[in-house]
């Protein structure tokens, strides 16, 4: 900004700090220096906290701006680096600088009672879950929670539906579609008193209530096909819509839904042998990547948080959460636990054949060491150490601790199964019938000997045809015997 500029801005009446300085303070020194981490020990949401400062002594003296190292830092001034450092946030610009300078040489004024950051820790989404109790006995726990609101807020109810109402709500909520006129009719003539309810029981036992609800999931969980070039996979995964399956006979099945999710994530390690619970890490499998391992790897920690967590864990890659209590330490730890997974196809349950196989995760590298990237940088592994598996810091409540797991041979040769060998087996004798009837056609069709033992199936083939003695079957010179227009 030009000189003459800021000599203009200094003749602006005085700074307010609310509007001028704290959010100043909140986009460009909060993020390292608030309620989550103070490096240096120091915290600056509040003129108290700047006055007291960090290790290096209080960050502004009030009526003298180039003796506060707050703002020798952010103007570049004096021995200390620049803040916020190049690459982690935006530079203070002159006329922020200009402002800073202002204010804190007016005395740094701030209001009588200005309250701290919360500690973002302290979030309920990251405490422990307690069941509340129902602040009155309904029917339905949820009702009550419904009707507190209502009192605290001043609302009132809608008037109870009319029972047409009531069931289209019912079936456009359960399963997205309309009833048909039958359906209406019959609702409408049941006048017992549980009607509603066996019409809801009905509804949340229907597969469209499990295609609808699977539906929302399947957006949560980023469900989508392979792509590639030809038949090479570069992303996803070739006949994931074993997945698919899997999620809407879940939700058919009121599976719980942290059955679920250790299925999605370990049902490799949990049910080796189940090809119908294996199918569920098509979850791992979907984030499959070609060209990259790190990315992947990357999809994985960031679509695994964001499905289970809520949380958009990605940008720990690079460096400490700057407003959720993520460390990077966190994002490597949990890749960590997926370093070792792999990709394979496994043959379903009562089939032999390798393309209909679904998608499954494996550990197949299992001293593969994870190493944290500096600054992201995966040509830049910090190896000075290795990061052990584990979830965030934040879900320690848990107390999720890693075990070695003994896996059946079956897990690292599928076709062992004795599902998949008994498959092998019916097609071998399929197989095997249908070539000692092809042995005997010819033999039959073209007189040749038969083998000992043979002679009841040669009778049996002698029933299926007959001999025709015309002009087509003596063209072929040997007096054919022609198969009837179907066998009998």
């Amino acid at each position: 900004m030009p000189p003459i500029a800021l000599a203009l801005l200094a003749l602006l009446p005085g700074v307010d700090y609310l509007t001028e300085v704290k959010p100043l303070m909140a986009t460009r020194c909060v993020a390292c220096h608030g309620a989550l981490q103070q490096k240096g020990g120091l915290r600056l949401d509040t003129v108290a906290r700047m006055r007291i400062g960090g290790d290096s002594g209080p960050a502004i003296v009030a009526g003298k701006p180039s003796e506060s190292p707050l703002w020798q830092r952010v103007a570049g001034h004096g021995a200390g680096r620049r803040m916020p450092p190049k690459g982690e946030g935006e530079d203070v610009n002159p006329a922020e600088q200009m402002r800073l300078s202002e204010w804190i040489a007016a005395g740094a004024p701030a209001p009588s009672k200005e309250t701290e950051d919360p500690d973002p820790r302290d979030h309920w989404a990251f405490r422990k879950p307690n069941r509340a109790t129902p602040p009155e006995a309904t029917a339905n726990p949820i009702d009550a929670w419904i009707a507190k609101r209502w009192k605290e807020q001043g609302l009132v109810p809608r008037p109870q539906a009319d029972r047409l109402t009531l069931l289209r709500r019912l079936y456009l909520d359960l399963t997205g579609l309309p009833p048909s006129m039958a359906e209406i009719e019959r609702f409408l003539a049941d006048n017992a008193p549980d009607a509603t309810s066996r019409e809801v029981e009905k509804l949340l036992a229907s597969p469209a209530h499990a295609e609808r609800w699977a539906r929302h999931f399947m957006d949560i969980w980023r469900y989508s096909d392979w792509w590639g070039l030809g038949a090479e996979v570069r992303n996803s995964q070739k006949n994931i819509w074993h997945w698919r399956d899997w999620i809407i006979e879940s939700v058919e099945k009121n599976v719980p839904y942290d059955e679920m999710v250790r299925q999605m994530l370990a049902a490799d390690e949990l049910y080796p042998s189940d090809a119908s619970k294996l199918r569920a890490t098509g979850f791992l499998a979907r984030q499959y990547f070609l060209f990259n391992r790190t990315t992947w790897m990357d999809e994985t920690v960031e679509h695994t948080s964001k499905a289970f967590l809520g949380l958009t864990a990605n940008c720990a890659k690079c460096h400490d959460h700057k407003y959720d209590p993520i460390r990077a330490d966190d994002y490597y730890r949990l890749r960590a636990v997926f370093e070792p997974y792999q990709v394979r196809y496994d043959v379903p349950s009562g089939t032999t054949d390798p393309m209909a196989g679904f998608p499954r995760v494996f550990d197949c590298n299992l001293n593969a060491v994870t190493h944290k990237h500096i600054r992201g940088d995966e040509s830049r592994p910090d190896t000075r150490r290795a990061m052990d598996a584990g979830p965030p810091v934040f879900l320690n409540f848990a107390k999720v601790e890693g075990k070695p797991v003994a896996l059946p041979a079956e897990a690292h040769a599928p076709e062992t199964r004795a599902d998949v060998l008994e498959a092998y087996l019916k097609e071998a004798e399929v197989a095997l019938v249908a070539a000692r009837k092809h042995q005997l056609h010819v033999a039959v069709v073209h007189g040749h000997e038969l083998a000992d033992g043979a002679d009841r199936l040669a009778l049996e083939l002698r029933a299926v045809y007959v001999f025709e003695g015309d002009a087509r079957s003596r063209a072929c010179g040997h007096g054919c015997l022609r198969p009837r227009s179907r066998e009998r």
